[in-house]
């Protein structure tokens, strides 16, 4: 009986030979698609370009040790980042490699959460950061991680190759099971266009009218079905990458703006200028490139803060007499009287455009906790909360000496709800309170991984210690649906970072110092 089976002929081989070559070649460079109007070829741009090696960073389990510090491990032993600035290009054995490289694109997303990248800054002419070619994302591979854990420790395994065992990572995949051909993620925290629509661009006032769980909702919608506020994928990313990198779980390391509070008096009344006067001795305290507004109210979130200047860029300072130094700023002229007060106010987007490097800060001449900071490209910490758009946690009161924090899940944010958590997936608990340190903010030790979102655990650590950021909850003072609040503000100090979270909020509740975040990967699977 002849065998049925196709048997390869040497013809046959160098079919599927030239194949394989031109599937890679077509990865050799992104390629534009002039009648679709984006570049066609991510995926296999990123195929091509896979090195499959294997980037750790171990960390010991507070239980064994308290130490933020990590050890880089496989691929990743021997690989060094400095802190760029505008002045200066640190080291960064990352910036070339496949699973860590990133781009600045400009994209949008489908209805159904498919990317499609219009732009790429340096390889065409279209890309605009300014909102004049659209929405602004820091591209990259797909990637997939792996945690293992032992009794001692902890270690996060990373790669552009899915190994067995390797999950990707939060947002690779959409709901049916497919993947992105990139990851996108948002540039720059939220302005809003006039319409209310979510924005990523440089050189705006990040929105507060956006800082809330219910408006992530509703303003992005405004885009399409495909667009989120903040969620899982864009925070797993950021603190995967801060460990990775700099083999710590304490942000500090790159600095972020959470104790940057200053308000001073006018001293000198001025009409039709594009500065302020204030005293030579509070000078000082305002840095070169930080935003303030001017008015005749202290209080930051009323109106008469800005009645005079709202948003404006500190671009020099002019030393006018022994008693008083002008601020020169951005924007037109305005006119100020003795009755105003200067307030720092959270950093515009594009604070950080300027950096000489991929991961950094503006400026070595001030504070690093003053200041922004970006991490794979992605400008973050401007000295405001970003609320999540896809968790929320119910804040539930057992006893009168117990409350518990019970965290919410939605995978596909068009299932996204703003006042009921039946479409939602609970994933874990924040760690319980007790009456005596309800209402207040309790280092967490530790983490769990679930459903892609990394869960403080534990409450006994130090601003050096464990996570080294914050976890503030209030149980038993009041009970709901509360918002999941990321990073921090600007004078919460220290308990601020990439692992903290404020929970003491409704789901609808905004102020000054609250803001979004534009995500791409807001359709996931579960």
């Amino acid at each position: 009986m002849a065998n049925a089976q196709k048997v390869m002929t040497l013809a046959d081989t160098a079919q599927l030979i030239a194949k394989v070559h031109a599937n890679a070649a077509k990865g050799v460079r992104f390629e534009y698609d002039g009648t679709k109007g984006e570049y066609g070829n991510i995926a296999a741009y990123f195929a091509a370009h896979k090195d499959g090696k294997v980037y750790g960073v171990k960390f010991p389990k507070y239980t064994y040790s308290n130490t933020p510090t990590g050890v880089k491990t496989r691929d990743n032993a021997n690989l060094a980042i400095e802190i760029s600035t505008n002045d200066k290009a640190g080291r960064d054995d990352y910036a070339p490699l496949n699973a860590f490289r990133v781009w600045d694109v400009n994209a949008t997303v489908d209805d159904d959460g498919v990317p499609h990248v219009t732009a790429i800054d340096g390889i065409d002419t279209r890309f605009k950061r300014d909102g004049s070619n659209g929405d602004v994302y820091v591209m990259t591979c797909p990637g997939y991680y792996k945690l293992d854990s032992t009794s001692t420790h902890n270690e996060f395994l990373y790669s552009d190759t899915q190994y067995d065992g390797y999950a990707p990572l939060p947002g690779v995949l959409l709901p049916d099971g497919s993947k992105r051909p990139c990851l996108l993620f948002a540039k720059y925290a939220a302005s809003l266009d006039s319409q209310q629509r979510p924005l990523s661009v440089s050189g705006k006032e990040i929105d507060r009218e956006f800082g809330s769980q219910n408006r992530a909702i509703d303003y992005a919608l405004k885009k399409g079905k495909g667009y989120a506020g903040r969620c899982a994928g864009d925070n797993f990313y950021i603190q995967l990458m801060l460990m990775l990198k700099y083999a710590t779980k304490n942000s500090d390391v790159l600095g972020g703006c959470w104790q940057y509070t200053p308000q001073t008096a006018v001293t000198k009344a001025e009409t039709g200028v594009k500065r302020v006067i204030i005293a030579t001795s509070s000078a000082g305290n305002f840095d070169i490139g930080s935003t303030i507004n001017i008015g005749t109210d202290k209080e930051r979130n009323n109106t008469g803060n800005y009645s005079a200047a709202r948003a404006r860029t500190i671009l020099s300072k002019t030393n006018l007499d022994a008693n008083n130094t002008a601020l020169n700023l951005d924007g037109d002229a305005i006119t100020t009287t003795t009755a105003c007060f200067v307030s720092s106010m959270p950093w515009k987007t594009g604070a950080t455009d300027k950096l000489l490097g991929t991961d950094g800060r503006p400026s070595a001449a001030f504070a690093a906790n003053h200041q922004p900071i970006r991490l794979q490209g992605i400008e973050l910490f401007n000295g405001i909360y970003e609320t999540d758009a896809d968790l929320i946690v119910n804040a539930v009161k057992e006893s009168d000496d117990k409350g518990r924090l019970d965290i919410y899940r939605v995978f596909d944010i068009t299932k996204a709800s703003k006042t009921s958590t039946a479409n939602y997936t609970k994933i874990g608990e924040f760690p319980a309170r007790t009456k005596a340190i309800d209402n207040s903010w309790r280092y967490a030790e530790d983490f769990t991984l679930s459903n892609g979102v990394l869960i403080p655990t534990g409450i006994g650590a130090t601003s050096a210690t464990g996570l080294c950021d914050g976890v503030y909850a209030n149980p038993l003072t009041s009970q709901g649906l509360r918002q999941v609040r990321r990073f921090g503000l600007l004078w919460d100090g220290a308990a601020c970072g990439a692992f903290a979270v404020y929970l003491a909020n409704a789901l609808a509740n905004r102020w000054w110092h609250l803001g979004g975040r534009l995500s791409a990967l807001g359709r996931t699977k579960a």
